[in-house]
């Protein structure tokens, strides 16, 4: 499975991407397109453009592998691949620009070049998909590890990889270690169950007993995974260093520092400033509605808690009858909740109450895209009963977020939210960002768990 897999992967990608450049050859030199775009020095021979397809798509493919795209890596999730294969596809692409520049002895039409991106970036988004449900089934079936799972979290590891059999990884047998496991029965379980990878579940204060298995396997070709107690973890994704030979474990990493900070930071403004002046017809007829329907102030004001643990005031638009919380102190929003008048039902319904937060996106107090703020009084029993959720406070709070988008609003777990809220710090990008907002229109438009 190890060599077939990338294989697969690869051969696939040169049928997409040498299909993508025969399929733009046919579109640009054919009526209506011709019509729209004239060929001014008569349509070039198929045969070039065939040839150039198959070597280009080669090409293509030989420099993702080089990047590693093909490279099977546990637990990646599949936009991760699919965006890392369009980027690399990029990438590949302006290199071969570059290359054509100085080759003269044909001239390529540009808008073929053009359309062959445009066709092959969906596709290959598309055909990163189904490789990855097939992946799925082939993993469950044929794993890559046969694992012996040994330590002090055994079952705690064991549970966990139960639940994702697509990961490669297939759990033969479970041993735990208190110091009292001898060894050699060790190495006897790998010889009877032909295991090709030993995984060892221990916390850190216990490498040295983990270390002391490994050399007692030595000789061996095994495969060692170290699990340590994934409740000890700041972070789910570790990195490994190495600075002037010095080995380190990358524990935890702030994932916008830099021209990652500024590229959110600018998308956020721009978007949320376009969004302002777009809607500002709708937004005043929601302020008028609201005015009109009933008693107290149109915007409502609340302190949360944002980016480094500090409170800021949020502005939404009143959506309760004033007062609504006095004898009940703070509480979450329900289905039916009384207190909402009859135009805050609606508003909430349709989340037009979060428009003025757009304005705290403007100020910097919120991003588009985060873990939704919550109130002190919350956040203060949740610090003290949810593991890792001060995490959550090491980006800008936001108007939508991978939870949120993934059905987990209102009264879902606060201890499920905030792993949904962690996972997509730990793996932030624009892509997801933009993915997110889309979801969350689609949320809005189909949704019914808003209230």
């Amino acid at each position: 499975m190890l060599l077939f897999w990338p294989v697969l992967v690869a051969f696939v990608d040169l049928i997409v991407l040498a299909g993508s450049m025969l399929a733009a050859y046919a579109i640009r030199f054919s009526d209506p397109f011709t019509r729209l775009v004239p060929v001014l020095f008569g349509v070039p021979p198929f045969q070039v453009y065939l040839g150039s397809a198959l070597v280009g798509g080669a090409f293509w493919v030989l420099f993702m592998a080089v990047r590693g795209v093909y490279r099977i890596q546990l637990g990646q999730p599949v936009w991760r691949e699919a965006f890392n294969a369009v980027g690399q596809l990029f990438l590949g692409f302006a290199l071969v620009f570059a290359l054509l520049f100085f080759y003269r002895n044909f001239s390529y039409s540009r808008v073929v070049a053009a359309l062959t991106l445009v066709i092959a970036t969906p596709l290959l988004l598309v055909v990163r998909v189904m490789l990855a449900r097939l992946r799925r089934k082939l993993f469950r079936e044929r794993p890559l590890h046969n694992a012996l799972l040994v330590g002090d979290f055994a079952q705690e590891v064991a549970q966990r990889l139960e639940k994702h059999a697509e990961s490669g990884i297939c759990i033969l047998h479970l041993m735990e270690d208190g110091d009292t496991l001898d060894p050699q029965r060790l190495v006897e379980e790998v010889e009877a169950r032909n295991a090709n990878t030993v995984i060892l579940a221990y916390g850190f204060n216990r490498f040295t007993r983990a270390r002391e298995l490994i050399n007692h396997l030595g000789g061996r070709r095994l495969n060692f995974l170290f699990a340590p107690n994934p409740q000890a973890l700041v972070t789910e994704r570790l990195r490994t260093l190495n600075l002037s030979g010095l080995p380190m474990l990358q524990l935890r990493e702030d994932p916008l520092a830099g021209w990652n900070g500024l590229i959110k930071r600018s998308f956020d403004f721009i978007v949320s400033l376009l969004v302002l002046l777009l809607f500002s017809p709708l937004i005043l007829i929601v302020a008028l509605s609201v005015a009109l329907s009933s008693r107290g102030p149109i915007i409502f004001r609340q302190t949360r808690v944002g980016l480094d643990g500090k409170s800021f005031t949020i502005f939404k638009f009143r959506t309760m009858r004033i007062n609504a919380e006095d004898g009940t102190g703070p509480k979450w929003a329900t289905p039916d909740d009384p207190r909402a008048t009859p135009i805050g039902r609606f508003l909430r319904r349709w989340s037009l109450d979060e428009f003025p937060q757009l304005w705290n996106v403007l100020r910097g107090d919120m991003s588009l895209v985060g873990p939704r703020p919550e109130r002190p009084e919350f956040v203060e029993q949740f610090l003290a009963e949810v593991p890792r959720y001060a995490e959550r406070h090491r980006v800008r709070c936001g108007m939508s977020g991978w939870a949120q988008v993934n059905g987990l609003r209102g009264q879902a777990p606060i201890e499920v939210r905030t792993r949904y809220d962690l996972m997509y710090i730990e793996n932030w990008s624009l892509g997801l960002d933009i993915w997110i907002l889309a979801r969350t229109v689609s949320a809005v438009i189909f949704g019914h768990d808003a209230y």
